[in-house]
């Protein structure tokens, strides 16, 4: 099956949100409005899987990488918007901010 990638360099928009880690000692991490914005998506006929990066500040280290899969409308906005109008309807984004 073929598949097409997206790597996202330009600049695009991105969520702010705090949000909490586990890090290596299973202790909490707390990044207040940590910048997550999605930096590869990978697509098929009808799937996308986007890989999201969470950063501490906007163009820092990136202290967590996460996929999240959705069903695309290829009639729809561009997929980079559709990944942010999905990650958008998760619990774990409630209250993110567009920036």
């Amino acid at each position: 099956m073929a598949e097409a990638l997206l790597l996202i360099k330009e600049k695009q928009m991105a969520l702010e949100k705090t949000v909490t880690l586990i890090d290596n000692f299973g202790q909490d991490v707390v990044l207040q409005n940590a910048y997550v914005k999605v930096k590869l998506i990978s697509s098929d006929k009808t799937t996308t899987n986007c890989y999201v990066n969470v950063c501490k500040i906007k163009d820092g280290d990136v202290f967590e990488t996460k996929r999240y899969g959705f069903f695309h409308d290829l009639n729809g906005k561009n997929f980079i918007a559709q990944a942010y109008a999905y990650l958008k309807t998760l619990p774990e984004f409630a209250n993110a901010v567009d920036c």
